[in-house]
């Protein structure tokens, strides 16, 4: 049995639906875990009767999640995977290991900034390492809510209950295809830019929202765009010639693609981000070197890294909107 908000979930009905979101049919769930089509149905029924909504629409033999049912199937994989890092820590002090680190990252920090983090513990890295992706307002859920020791997340980012350890600041760069028409030694311009298609992330309130900024006060309009919702999307467009993309530092340099070529941009764009914790809260001491290991990995991978105060984090996620 688990509990979360007051109600009580059965973990196996849990799992019920969780394997019926991945493989798309109740017959599909009972293969993969082994027990019958019908106990299956049964479990996750009984699941709808306690969360009070339908987790799928169904016709005949075929299923597919409703609005409801998805948005509960993150809060499922929130919680059980809250449930198996338990398990995890436990056989690491039952075996006398360290324990295990569990981060909470972005996309853009995961790919670019966590593997060469991680790498400088050595010998003190933990056997056991979880890190999941996800957008930066579940990394706040999931750091006050304990179920990952760091974040590591952009600003802006909910921090009241959080405690910031490392802030970093550089700057929104330009990504080109190598040897083409932009790609020179001189910085972009935003004339440039918006005689071509502008290639980047489409968030209204995180780097869009800089870059229109910017563009506004300059008194001009890209031409065209190509708008995703990852700074890789961008780069790889880029490097197809589509344009030029206006990517995050980390991106641009903890993720590099053969084929492209990184610029700086005319006009100045900060990006800021940082690792954190739940406030408050006490580590676990074999875990802690990684602070100064990640500090250590923006300092070589970002070239003009710039790291702040970590109790100014208030005016710097101000500025960063």
């Amino acid at each position: 049995m688990s509990i979360e908000n007051g109600k009580i979930f059965d973990v196996k009905a849990l799992e019920a639906f969780q394997a019926a979101m991945a493989y798309g049919s109740m017959t599909g769930a009972a293969k993969q875990l082994g027990i019958g089509q019908p106990a299956v149905t049964r479990l996750v029924k009984d699941l709808e009767k306690i969360v009070g909504f339908a987790l799928f629409h169904r016709n005949g033999p075929r299923i597919s999640p409703t609005d409801r049912g998805l948005r509960f199937y993150d809060e499922v994989q929130r919680l059980m995977s809250g449930l198996h890092q338990i398990g995890d820590r436990a056989a690491a002090i039952r075996d006398q290991r360290l324990p295990a680190i569990d981060i909470a990252a972005t996309p853009t920090m995961a790919g670019g900034l966590l593997g060469p983090a991680l790498a400088r513990m050595k010998d003190s890295l933990p056997g056991i390492v979880n890190i999941q992706s996800m957008t930066a307002e579940h990394v706040a859920r999931n750091l006050t809510g304990r179920t990952a020791d760091f974040g590591v997340s952009a600003l802006p980012l909910e921090h009241a209950a959080l405690e910031a350890l490392v802030v970093c600041r550089s700057r929104l760069v330009a990504a080109v295809e190598a040897g083409g028409p932009f790609d020179t030694d001189t910085p972009v311009t935003l004339a440039e830019i918006a005689a071509t298609r502008l290639l980047t992330v489409g968030n209204t309130y995180r780097i869009r929202r800089k870059i229109n900024r910017v563009f506004s006060e300059a008194g001009l309009s890209p031409e065209a765009e190509l708008a995703t919702n990852s700074s890789l999307n961008a780069l790889m467009a880029a490097r197809s010639g589509l344009g030029i993309a206006i990517i995050d530092p980390v991106t641009a340099f903890g993720i590099p693609v053969e084929g492209t070529a990184i610029r700086q941009i005319d006009h100045e764009m900060p990006y800021t981000w940082g690792l954190f914790s739940a406030a408050g809260r006490t580590l676990p001491g074999d875990i802690t070197p990684f602070i100064d290991s990640f500090r250590t990995a923006c300092t070589t991978i970002i070239p003009d890294c710039v790291f702040h105060d970590p109790a100014d984090i208030r005016q710097l996620d101000h500025a960063s909107i």
